[in-house]
């Protein structure tokens, strides 16, 4: 029995020529746990070119992720930064929430 509370996955979102294979191995993922919640961390959001939370909703197939709270939130991290982003903080304030409340 797993004790997870939530699946948390970080793509890339700047290098859409990964996403055919990081859609199979999330899905894989998502297999193996098809009830826990899910949250898709979009990185490098901050980049020129990389992909919109819509076209890495639509290319990581997110509709068929099941029946799951589903989160897909954009982040940023940039080395050296002294404060989170808005979307880690958001995640983060997620993350807590859901281990607080057991689910």
């Amino acid at each position: 029995m797993s004790k997870a509370l939530l699946l948390v996955f970080v793509v890339d979102s700047s290098d859409p020529e990964l996403f055919a294979v990081v859609n199979k191995h999330l899905h894989e993922l998502l297999a193996l746990h098809p009830y826990l919640p899910l949250m898709v961390l979009a990185n490098k959001q901050d980049l020129p070119g990389s992909c919109s939370i819509t076209d890495l909703h639509d290319a990581l197939s997110l509709s068929e992720a099941g029946d799951r709270r589903l989160f897909l939130i954009g982040t940023h991290v940039r080395k050296g930064d002294l404060e989170l982003s808005s979307g880690v903080q958001d995640a983060r304030n997620l993350i807590f929430q859901m281990v607080s409340d057991g689910r």
